[in-house]
């Protein structure tokens, strides 16, 4: 049985599984499940039985605390002119 691909995106306001999240991240399925059972990234999950669901809210979240304002010890380019 195959599964037909939702549109979603990071505005609605649902719960997706591992492979829509992973999708919606830009990061591979097996990234984001490494990063499930190591902790290496703390994405919030929802477990339902044995299947991992996210709240796009909380993928959201996690985008927004990984945002990068310029590398330490670089110029910028603004600062060049």
């Amino acid at each position: 049985m195959s599964v037909i691909p939702r549109n979603i995106s990071l505005d609605d306001n649902i719960i997706v599984d591992t492979s829509e999240a992973a999708m919606l991240i830009h990061t591979p399925e097996k990234s984001l499940i490494k990063w499930l059972s190591t902790g290496e990234h703390n994405i919030p999950f929802i477990k339902i039985g044995r299947n991992v669901h996210y709240r796009i809210k909380d993928l959201k979240d996690w985008i927004e605390a990984h945002v990068q304002c310029g590398l330490k010890g670089h110029i910028s380019a603004i600062e060049r002119s």
